[in-house]
This record gives C-alpha cells, sequence and structure tokens, in this order.
C-alpha cells in the first residue's frame, strides 16, 4: 500500500511537471535521473571523486538513503561530517535529523516532525535547551521553517537562526547549509544580510551531472531548485557568530579562520 500510495504521488508530479515544462522535457529529466541512478549507485557504480572546498579535497559522499549521489547530499553530508571531524571533543547542536541516517552520532539533535531514538521533538523557533554549544549545525533544514508547514511565516527562519545563536558558545559557531531557490523568501534574507553572519560561500552544481565546484556567491542567487526530482543546483554555506558577537568586518564572503 504504501509502495502504491508513493507510485501515485510520483506519477501526479510527474504530470504536473508536464503541464508546466512539457512532457518532453520532464521525461528526459526523469530517464537521465534513471541513467544517473544506475550508473552510480554504490556498491556497483563508478568512482564518484573529489570537490573543492575551503581549499581542501573532498570526497563526494556516496549512500543510498536518499540517494546521495544524485543530489547536493554529495557535498553537504561531506562537508558537514569533515567539519565534525575537525571539531572532535567540541559539544554539538544538530537541528534537523541528517547525519544519523548516514554515520553514527554522538550529538544532541533536535527535530520538530521526525521521530527517532534521541532525537528531540521541538519547534526551532522557540528552542530553549538551557545550554549552550560549540558548534550548531543545520544541513538543508532552515529553509523548510515557516514554508512546509501549516502556517506560512517568511520571519519564521530569521527568528529560528536568532534562537540559534543564542545556543553558541562564545566562539562557536552556527554553520547552515541552505539549497538557493527551494525558500525564495530565505534565500533573499540572507542575501540582504543576516545578523552575526561571519562566512557566507557558494557551491553550484554541474549542469549536466552531480559535480560540484566552489563560486562566487553571485553566481549561486537566482539559481532554480528543481522540484521535479528535489535537487538544489546551488548551496550556499552560512557561518553565523553566537549573539554577542556582530557580522565579520570583511564582509559576508571573507575567511575568518574559524
Amino acid at each position: 500500500m504504501l509502495l502504491l500510495r508513493r507510485g501515485r504521488s510520483v506519477l501526479s508530479r510527474v504530470g504536473s511537471f508536464s503541464r508546466d515544462r512539457g512532457a518532453a522535457d520532464v521525461l528526459r529529466s526523469c530517464a537521465q535521473w534513471g541513467w544517473d541512478w544506475w550508473r552510480g549507485r554504490p556498491g556497483g557504480g563508478r568512482d564518484h571523486g573529489f570537490f573543492e572546498w575551503d581549499g581542501r579535497r573532498l570526497p563526494y559522499f556516496v549512500h543510498h538513503y536518499h540517494y546521495t549521489w544524485l543530489n547536493e547530499r554529495a557535498v553537504e553530508v561531506a562537508m558537514a561530517l569533515d567539519l565534525l571531524e575537525r571539531h572532535a571533543g567540541a559539544s554539538v547542536l544538530e537541528v534537523g535529523n541528517v547525519l544519523s541516517h548516514y554515520a553514527p552520532v554522538g550529538h544532541t539533535v533536535v527535530d520538530k516532525y521526525e521521530r527517532a531514538p534521541g532525537v528531540l521533538n521541538e519547534d526551532v523557533a522557540d528552542l530553549d535547551l538551557g545550554r549552550e554549544f560549540d558548534l550548531v549545525l543545520a544541513i538543508s533544514t532552515l529553509e523548510h521553517v515557516g514554508l512546509d508547514e501549516d502556517v506560512r511565516d517568511d520571519d519564521k527562519p530569521l527568528r529560528a537562526i536568532e534562537r540559534l545563536r543564542a545556543h553558541v558558545a562564545p566562539g562557536g559557531r552556527l554553520w547552515v547549509t541552505h539549497p538557493v531557490g527551494y525558500n525564495a523568501a530565505l534565500d533573499a534574507r540572507l542575501r540582504d544580510g543576516v545578523p552575526g553572519v561571519a562566512r557566507m560561500r557558494a557551491l553550484r552544481r554541474d549542469r549536466t551531472r552531480n559535480q560540484w565546484r566552489e563560486v562566487p556567491l553571485d553566481e549561486a542567487w537566482g539559481t532554480p531548485y528543481d522540484r521535479l526530482l528535489y535537487t538544489a543546483h546551488a548551496v550556499v554555506v552560512v557561518e553565523i557568530n553566537p549573539v554577542g558577537e556582530g557580522a565579520a568586518k570583511t564582509g559576508a564572503d571573507e575567511v575568518t579562520g574559524w
């Protein structure tokens, strides 16, 4: 029954996008997705290679869950795991239960909706855990806040960011990945400037394959999000200081040494 419902949902989405984009374009996109899934699947696929990020060479992250070799999770999870490795021993809060699907985690996780062992079901915009963390992570999560909820509230992501900043210890950092084009209101807020931003950088996807490269921010903003295949074509990585520490004086896209 579950597979039947999912099948109907997929067919409904394909039908809807066919009316907007044309059947030929949608069928071509679906066929390319199927070929890329088959060609790159873990255990039988090709070598997925590396991408350059922050002066380092990181391997693309490949996992069956959400088919990471086909979407932005290939770089987001790779960057997040690298960040955790470089901050071994730090106290960590993750908002949105993402990393536990890919690797064992020992840090605190908050997710409003997902029920799982060890996950605190709290609304991030009202979060008050009564403690601070050296590192707070949010991987493709804040774009859903105030958008994919019963009541739309374009200001809610900014309130969530302020609550998260209040949970960052002095000298720590809030680290956020944001898929460009999914939430236009949050795109605009980030582009215009969010309080406390220390550094903001971007990755952009190759037009025909899931290969990513670091680009100037101006080349990322305005990139459409593929809602047919639930795939971002640009990701912005935002590092934000705790409350009491302002934005970097050198500018949002400058390296601050953290």
